[in-house]
């Protein structure tokens, strides 16, 4: 089985490495498609956000983020092949493109980071090429130029970090307009690369408790995140269990209009 149904969203059930292989093939091919990853806390906004829940469920290729999608794809009867997110994912996909001479171009962060990303992962696989890279600072007048110069770039993958739900709807905003094959959406990515975030020990990711790491090195920006919005996460999961399995895989995901939780963004 290659997909599964979680909250009403279609997710492909691949390993890191089959995800990143698929990924860099389709650039090579010039097959379009917008990649997103979702964790609890997409499942938290999207469950009052139907602008965001739109957008994941508008053809886009989802993957499912973190120990609490795992535990509702347990408690939907599957067991997910690994935790395909996008932190994890990136040397992966930079691997595989320097191996493939795929363009790569980084869009987001604060200024001096994204550069500062790209110049590390060529430290470690000289022949990758990054053909564009932008902060995530600019104004509605500027993305007209900034797309224009994206598409003159040649790239072929591009890696929007500006956080959840923003980057994502800026690249459904944007799809028609760029002619690079793959976008990916993939939150606080160039800040982990650029070393200006500290990533959780392997260990402390392998248990699951990657959530906690963060929330202990950003404990105000975190803190609704985790500490109101995981309980939130799994009373919503345990209550659509309660209610039945089908109901936990297929159901439409907006609550607002049912007398279930409702989320925070």
């Amino acid at each position: 089985m290659n997909h599964i149904s979680l909250f009403g969203l279609n997710i492909d059930d691949k390993t890191l490495a089959d995800a990143s292989a698929s990924i860099v093939c389709d650039a090579k091919l010039g097959v379009r498609q917008k990649v997103y990853f979702v964790n609890a806390h997409c499942i938290n906004v999207a469950a009052t956000n139907i602008k965001y829940l739109s957008v994941l469920q508008d053809g886009a290729l989802l993957y499912a983020d973190g120990s609490g999608m795992r535990l509702a794809s347990k408690l939907a009867g599957f067991s997910l092949k690994d935790n395909v997110n996008g932190t994890d994912l990136f040397p992966l996909v930079c691997r595989d493109a320097a191996n493939s001479g795929i363009k790569l171009a980084l869009l987001g962060a604060r200024p001096g980071i994204a550069q500062r990303c790209a110049d590390n992962m060529r430290n470690q696989f000289p022949d990758l090429e990054f053909v564009w890279i932008h902060d995530g600072y600019f104004s509605l007048d500027d993305e007209v130029n900034m797309i224009n110069t994206i598409n003159e770039s040649g790239a072929q993958i591009l890696f929007v970090a500006m956080g959840v739900p923003k980057q994502e709807l800026w690249i459904a905003r944007n799809v028609d307009r760029l002619r690079v094959p793959i976008l990916l959406g993939v939150g606080a990515l160039l800040d982990f690369y650029s070393d200006t975030m500290p990533r959780a020990p392997r260990r402390v990711r392998q248990l699951g408790l990657e959530w906690l790491f963060r929330l202990i090195i950003e404990p105000r920006r975190m803190f609704v995140r985790y500490v109101v919005g995981n309980p939130i996460f799994i009373i919503r999961t345990l209550w659509r269990r309660f209610r039945g399995q089908k109901y936990l895989q297929e159901a439409p995901l907006i609550e607002s209009v049912e007398k279930g939780p409702r989320g925070h963004g």
